[in-house]
């Protein structure tokens, strides 16, 4: 019996890049083996081929899972092997939602993620803690964590959220899920406030604290990208404007009494992931890096510096002609969102674009999920992405460009300086532009929009159900709001990368 294995590779001669270029270079018959670098959106050089020379192992300078600087993880990889399935729920009824919700407890999910409007426009027409209560019924809010989207109404939900937890004699200790106040990012869409952005930020600072003093399972605030990610920002300005987002709150918290410490474990992010699979991998692992610098610089301690990270598929790939593509879309957006570390994620049914999802295209974007739970086991690798060489080396060129650029909105004020005199929208604009460019010569293309079109596909007609009559009752009314706007700025709007074609096909 031999005393070593047998190798394949004893057989043939070791393999450098020097020799693959050389190759390289007498296929492509003169022409420089540069051409075949390409450029992402953030301006960095992809290459065609990576080795070990493109990433020092040695001293694994990356860490480990739940260690800074966090680019593996922000949490100790022995606990469950999987992560939070969080559908997200728009649908006006109360009841309606609420069937849903049960539905999706029931295959799957294990949390909910509700989008409140009192006028039942953009999400769930809650306007009483009776019309939330039905929502929530036979809900175990002990079991099931549940994340509020409420815009800047964030602070008179959670009065309504603790009255349902009273009247259902549920400890604020023992609730779970997240407020999701998010001042800022209301302001970037909206274009304006219905009371002061600094009187919101004491609302922010003042549920914070009060959910630090008694909800430990509850985190108040979230920064969140989607505002800049939608508007055309590539992967770098979404990394830099939502960390400078996510500081400004954890100044603004701190200013208001609550320490470093506390106020960064207050904090969760969410992540818009398309299917560019290997740029999101990137975009996710930088982010716990460089937010654990962030805490890190500011006093924060190691348990501080950790990132909760919620992904979310794209709004701005969704396409409204030929949708199911968007299957596709999805499966490689929560793909990328849980290989590149993401603790929750929620998927856009594949009708999204179009109006409220039907119950299959919301089974759908579930399952999505459970099959890569399930079949795949893909929660139970920790780091898939840890060594690879390119996603190594595009990390860290990622993080550093956009650490350059973190650095430039601090030099000019914080990102709501940027924002008031309009650079921060500026500097989007002008990656939309380049992109929208691209996609009219179809140098990006649209799989189903500009590339193979269905011309005699069946289109997907639905409308929104009308909301319950009614408006914004005066117990969900802020403290001083008097119907006007406040705080004008140019908004960010929502660019879909298929509109334009869709647009042409639509005349």
């Amino acid at each position: 019996m031999p005393d070593a294995l047998y190798r394949l590779t004893d057989d043939f001669a070791p393999a450098t890049a020097a020799r693959w270029r050389e190759l390289v270079a007498a296929d492509l018959a003169g022409r420089p083996w540069t051409e075949l670098v390409s450029t992402s959106r953030a301006g960095l050089d992809i290459q065609p081929l990576y080795t070990a020379e493109d990433w020092a192992a040695a001293g694994d300078p990356t860490g480990r899972p739940g260690a800074a600087p966090h680019t593996r993880g922000g949490c100790d990889p022995r606990g469950e092997p999987t992560w939070d399935v969080r559908p997200e729920y728009t649908h006006p009824e109360p009841a309606v939602a609420n069937a849903q919700i049960l539905q999706d407890l029931s295959r799957g999910a294990t949390s909910v993620l509700l989008k409140l409007d009192p006028a039942g426009v953009e999400g769930v027409a809650v306007r009483s803690v009776d019309d939330l209560d039905r929502v929530l019924a036979g809900v175990d809010l002990a079991l099931v964590p549940l994340a509020l989207e409420s815009g800047p109404r964030f602070r008179p939900v959670s009065a309504l959220l603790r009255e349902i937890r009273r009247r259902r004699d549920l400890a604020d200790d023992k609730a779970l899920g997240a407020h999701q106040a998010d001042p800022i990012g209301s302001w970037c869409v909206g274009g304006n406030l219905p009371v002061g952005l600094a009187e919101l930020l004491d609302d922010m600072a003042a549920l914070a604290a009060e959910t630090a003093s008694g909800s430990r399972g509850v985190r108040a605030v979230s920064a969140k990208s989607c505002p800049f990610h939608n508007a055309g920002a590539d992967e770098a300005r979404e990394l830099a404007f939502t960390l400078a987002e996510a500081l400004a709150y954890l100044r603004a918290m701190d200013a208001r009494g609550l320490g470093i410490d506390a106020a960064a474990a207050q904090i969760q992010f969410c992540f818009a992931v398309t299917g560019e699979i290997f740029g999101e991998i990137a975009k996710l692992r930088a982010a716990r890096t460089l937010w654990g610098r962030i805490v890190a610089a500011c006093g924060g301690g190691p348990s501080a510096q950790r990132m909760r990270l919620h992904a979310r598929t794209s709004a701005r790939m969704m396409t409204r002609h030929d949708p199911w593509v968007n299957m596709l879309r999805v499966t490689t957006a929560t793909f990328a969102a849980v290989t590149g570390g993401a603790d929750a994620v929620t998927v856009a049914p594949f009708d999204a674009a179009i109006n409220v999802p039907d119950g299959f295209s919301r089974r759908i974007a579930r399952n999505v999920q459970v099959i890569l739970q399930e079949e795949s086991h893909l929660g139970h690798v920790v780091d898939p992405a840890g060594g690879c060489w390119h996603l190594e080396r595009r990390t860290a060129e990622l993080a550093a460009r956009a650490w350059a650029l973190f650095q430039d909105v601090e030099r000019r004020g914080g990102l709501v300086a940027g924002l008031r005199d309009g650079w921060v929208q500026t500097s989007i604009a002008e990656v939309q532009r380049a992109r929208e460019r691209d996609v009219a010569r179809r140098l990006e293309p649209v799989t189903g929009i500009s590339e193979f079109p269905a011309l005699d596909e069946t289109p997907v007609g639905r409308t929104r159900p009308a909301p319950p009559p009614g408006g914004t009752p005066a117990g969900l009314r802020l403290a001083g709001e008097d119907g006007a706007a406040h705080d004008p700025i140019d908004p960010l709007a929502l660019h879909r990368t298929a509109e334009p074609f869709e647009v042409l096909r639509d005349a």
